[in-house]
């Protein structure tokens, strides 16, 4: 990987065609669920790296660093961001604030659509109405719930800490902070889940929010 950045120009051939969407990555979570393999790191793995990686307080500052060199890259291409979507991780684990800063870089060096749809995930217990109102003036416009089941035994397997309740109560709160699009994410499969634990799931996300469903493997 050149220390520019610089892409190859097979990649750049055609990309003005194309619509362009970023994804950012936070890598930071509470605790660690037994079912994910995603690149994410605890506060006591992060004690333990000898100052190598990222911390919360100055991760912002990393994403906005390489938002700008995206522009380099780049160059002058004209195109603005039609979605943004940040990801982890528990991206709510760091400030909203820290959240905007990295919306905003995308922002002043690319600028972004009309109608551009900006998410984030959010564990249920890492929002309140605050952080969600801070969320919504910075730009965002979807934000998606890691809810994953409605059954404590099953969230219990899943290793997640929220209980059964806050998703929803996340929904109304989500609403009421100006969200009109709202997702619950959920997990079918789980080891011991039955039918009724699934129905009991799905019944609780849809009469909140639009769900999105994926299959324990």
């Amino acid at each position: 990987m050149p220390e520019d950045g610089a892409l190859p120009a097979t990649a750049l051939a055609g990309a003005e065609r194309r619509p362009l969407g970023f994804y950012l990555h936070v890598p930071y979570c509470a605790t660690r669920c037994g079912y994910c393999d995603f690149n994410t790191y605890t506060a006591s793995e992060l004690r333990g790296s000898g100052g190598v990686l990222a911390s919360r307080d100055n991760y912002a500052e990393q994403v906005v660093e390489e938002v700008r060199l995206a522009r380099k890259v780049l160059g002058d291409d004209p195109r603005p961001v039609e979605t943004v979507f940040v990801g982890g991780g528990t991206p709510t684990l760091l400030a909203a604030a820290d959240l905007g800063r990295m919306l905003g870089a995308i922002r002043e060096e690319f600028g972004l659509a009309e109608g551009v749809e900006v998410t984030t995930e959010a564990n249920p217990e890492s929002v309140d109405p605050r952080y969600l109102a801070e969320l919504r003036e910075a730009g965002f416009n979807r934000i998606s719930f890691g809810m994953q089941s409605a059954r404590q035994h099953v969230l219990k397997v899943l290793d997640r800490t929220h209980t059964p309740g806050r998703p929803e109560a996340c929904v109304a709160e989500a609403r009421a902070a100006g969200f009109d699009h709202v997702n619950l994410d959920l997990i079918y499969g789980t080891p011991g889940e039955s039918d009724a634990d699934w129905r009991a799931s799905l019944e609780a996300a849809l009469g909140r929010g639009r769900t999105m469903c994926r299959r324990m493997r």
